[in-house]
């Protein structure tokens, strides 16, 4: 086995070891101690809407404070820069090539209106489509307009997801 194998080789049990690492520590908690984890962060944001990361390359809290966030990745070792700025980047590329994320992939836009404040989201012509609690948002059209608690999935399999969530003004806090 040359060199190169044997990198490749390290490198694919360290992703593995690390995927199982992850879970183990997910899964050392029972779940209601994981919901009362969550439940509190989720009370601690400050009001505005945001993204909560689900999947293993979307993890973290994402806020949506400017007019418009583009969702994608950045190039692969084998690929030109798409020259498109990328708000919040997806780590999509597990084994050094995409999986399902586009490097321009969706993007949510901000509207004010005499309604209030409302959020949507649009394909940017992904390969792999993006999806809205499993329904695909076509792209060139107006898209979806989110809602508390709806499921944004970067391709369909659900792996590089994200909860839109509307953090409320505390009783008491402005």
């Amino acid at each position: 086995m040359g060199q190169l194998e044997q990198i490749a080789t390290k490198i694919d049990s360290l992703i593995s070891a690390s995927r199982l690492q992850e879970i183990a520590v997910i899964m050392a908690l029972d779940r209601q101690s994981r919901l009362a984890k969550l439940a509190d962060g989720l009370k601690r944001l400050s009001p505005g809407a945001y993204l909560v990361g689900t999947g293993p390359s979307t993890v973290g809290v994402f806020p949506l404070s400017v007019e418009e966030v583009v969702l994608g990745r950045i190039a692969t070792p084998g690929e030109e820069p798409s020259g498109r700025i990328i708000d919040y980047t997806v780590n999509d590329c597990l084994y050094l090539s995409p999986h399902e994320v586009s490097r321009a992939h969706a993007r949510i836009v901000r509207e004010v209106d005499s309604g209030g404040v409302s959020y949507r989201l649009m394909d940017l012509g992904s390969t792999c489509g993006t999806f809205v609690n499993g329904e695909r948002v076509e792209p060139g059209d107006k898209g979806r307009v989110l809602a508390q608690g709806d499921v944004i999935s970067l391709g369909p399999r659900q792996v590089s997801t994200y909860v839109f969530f509307i953090a409320e003004p505390r009783p008491g806090k402005e």
